[in-house]
């Protein structure tokens, strides 16, 4: 065993066996420090590295996060402007249906008119059998008529003459006033176009980006109207009067004049006509909507 491990006690130690002994202690020393620094440099770039990860994955949930809230309200100002457009089609609807309306009503008109013209006809074929006995008698009265008739007609060819030159100038004014109505009506339709380019080119589109969104829902039930109102942030509608609904949209204006989007909704088989739709859509616009408030 004394052959292996030298005594490094103080009385054991030579001179000679001291210095090797040392120097092979300081070596081990240092083998460990540099050991032990290098696993605690690895140790650290794994560290480095998993954090590395954990920003970038932090960065891209932020990423996707500020993309879907973006989406969100892009799909969100689209639905406002397609149930916009619904409620419009659906006037539309309306109004072709009471056009429809009109024409069968119309059409009823005409064949009861039809009706009493064959009735009438009948009577006038009564009438003509009697009128052909009258026409025998009256037959020796046009002789005599006939030759009257050959001095009227040199009188009429003479005022007809007159008659044909009158007609030829009323002709050609006609023509002249129907040429200056076109030119009107063509200076009115390009004005007209004009104003709704220029209308589009300067006021930007409605849209309920970035605005304070309430529903209005209007529709007649036997005859009552219904006015159900849902605000900003509400999860369900409450049922106003109208001067309920004028309060509370004056005073939403009141707190939000440039940035109060009003979407008026006209359900389906609301009983309301395409006048009375129009009329409460267009007045309640043009008087609560940020968008009307300039016009």
């Amino acid at each position: 065993m004394n052959e292996d491990f030298i005594d490094l006690r103080s009385g054991n130690i030579g001179t000679e066996s001291f210095w090797p002994s040392f120097t092979d202690i300081m070596t081990v020393v240092v083998m460990i420090f540099l050991i032990t620094s290098v696993v605690l440099m690895v140790r650290n770039w794994e560290l480095i590295d998993r954090l590395r990860t954990s920003l970038l994955a932090e960065q891209r949930a932020s990423e996707m996060i500020r993309s879907t809230t973006e989406v969100n309200a892009t799909l969100e100002e689209q639905l406002a402007q397609a149930q916009h457009e619904m409620s419009v089609l659906r006037m539309q609807l309306m109004q072709s249906t009471e056009d429809n309306d009109m024409l069968n009503q119309a059409l009823a008109d005409k064949e009861q008119k039809i009706v009493l013209i064959l009735s009438d006809k009948q009577q006038i074929e009564a009438e003509l059998q009697s009128s052909k006995q009258q026409v025998n008698d009256l037959d020796q009265q046009l002789r005599q008529v006939t030759v009257n008739l050959h001095e009227l007609n040199k009188s009429y060819q003479d005022q007809s003459t007159e008659l044909k030159s009158a007609v030829d100038k009323l002709l050609i004014l006609n023509e002249e006033n129907e040429a200056q109505s076109r030119q009107l009506a063509a200076l009115e339709t390009d004005y007209g176009n004009l104003k709704v380019k220029y209308d589009k080119l300067f006021k930007p589109a409605r849209t309920a980006k970035g605005k304070y969104v309430v529903e209005v829902n209007y529709q007649r039930i036997k005859g009552k109207e219904r006015i159900r109102f849902k605000d900003a942030g509400d999860d369900a509608y409450t049922t106003l009067s109208s001067r309920e609904l004028h309060n509370k949209l004056a005073a939403l204006k009141k707190r939000h004049p440039e940035t109060l989007y009003l979407k008026i909704i006209i359900p389906e088989n609301s009983g309301l006509s395409y006048s009375e739709a129009w009329e409460f859509m267009k007045s309640t616009l043009h008087r609560y909507d940020y968008y009307y408030q300039d016009s």
